[in-house]
């Protein structure tokens, strides 16, 4: 008869999935019930009453974590997962670099610095201060930990993304504290999505294989350009616009809206080119669904939070815009999800392949 430290900690080992538990389990207990009698030699009755330490509950929290999200040697499935989970930490790590460098750009725009370049006359200074413009510049600490992430230095890029978030979180916690009402669910939820990157990072593990570096860095200067170019258009076209106007507008080219059309626009050319190379790795399908779920309730949070100042005359063109893009982004990500379902129920079969057949690459 098992005792209740047993049967406790192994409700803890079904963290781990459901093969690994099967050939590890019983080996693990044992290890486990060694130890907490070795803890307590003169208290067996204790012992057996006892509960699993936060520190053994949170070791096998995280070996199932590695175990799920596979690295270089790992079965198919868990190494698909593990490839997906560290595309959304380097999509999320690129974005945070792109704003970065799109701030940097957009005020020295603004201050009509840049030789050759027709004056930002529309666009805001984004700083009225030197502390303000010091404190602005922080957004630039997201730089390392992508290119280190990029370059295969992983363990370097989990630190200096944490450095990075951390004025993030200074900002927002301000923000939230300015006075009574201050904490929206807007802002919470903006600071919980600057940090899921960092939650994805968990992915990089020691046998997490290095990525293809070029790739990635031609999206940093691909992505400023086209930001750049998206207010700049905003700009232009915003003198021209009446006020009543201005939201339907904002909406198109806020954050939120660069999120749906990038994710939006990945997603298409996935599903255009998945049929055509049916025996790859469903890495980027699944990545990519993996990201439509909180964009989408970014979308959805943002675009309530700016409807409460909207006219009447912007309500039906800015929940149209909205519902346009929500659309867009569930259809591409249902139909993404598929595709990676698809393909990741056929992994076991494609890891063992019939004489004469390859085995399957990853994207």
């Amino acid at each position: 008869m098992s005792s209740l430290l047993e049967d406790r900690y192994r409700l803890v080992l079904r963290m781990l999935p459901s093969d690994y538990r099967q050939a590890w389990e019983e080996d693990m207990v044992a290890s486990f019930m060694q130890a907490a009698y070795a803890a307590a030699p003169d208290d067996a009755e204790g012992v057996e009453i006892g509960r699993p330490s936060f520190a053994e509950t949170a070791s096998v929290a995280a070996l199932a974590l590695r175990v799920r999200l596979g690295g270089t040697g790992a079965a198919p499935r868990p190494f698909v997962w593990g490839e997906a989970v560290r595309r959304v930490a380097l999509v999320g790590l690129l974005a945070h670099a792109i704003g970065a460098l799109v701030g940097v750009v957009y005020s020295i725009w603004t201050f009509n610095q840049l030789d050759g370049v027709i004056p930002l006359t529309g666009g805001t200074p984004l700083f009225g201060s030197l502390w303000a413009a010091l404190w602005s510049l922080t957004a630039v600490l997201w730089l390392p930990p992508y290119l280190s992430a990029v370059h295969g230095h992983h363990r370097a890029a989990r630190i200096l993304a944490v450095i990075a978030f951390i004025p993030v979180m200074i900002k927002s916690v301000i923000g939230m504290t300015d006075g009574p009402g201050a904490v929206t669910p807007t802002q919470v939820y903006w600071l919980l999505f600057a940090a899921l990157p960092l939650f994805a990072m968990a992915a990089f593990g020691p046998d997490a294989p290095r990525v293809r570096a070029r790739p990635w860095l031609i999206a940093l200067p691909v992505g400023v350009v086209a930001v750049m170019a998206a207010t700049a258009i905003v700009l232009a076209v915003q003198p021209h616009v009446d006020e009543e106007r201005l939201l339907p507008l904002l909406i198109l080219a806020d954050r939120p809206s660069l999120w749906c059309a990038g994710l939006t626009g990945a997603a298409v050319v996935h599903l255009s080119i998945e049929h055509r190379r049916p025996r790859r790795m469903p890495v980027w399908p699944l990545a990519l669904a993996l990201l439509v779920p909180p964009v989408l309730i970014l979308r959805v949070i943002t675009l309530v939070h700016g409807l409460l100042f909207a006219g009447t005359a912007d309500i039906a063109l800015t929940v149209t815009i909205g519902a346009v893009q929500c659309a867009a982004l569930i259809v591409t990500g249902a139909m993404l999800a598929l595709v990676a379902a698809r393909r990741l129920r056929d992994l076991r079969a494609a890891a063992e392949p019939a004489p004469g057949q390859t085995a399957p690459t990853v994207i």
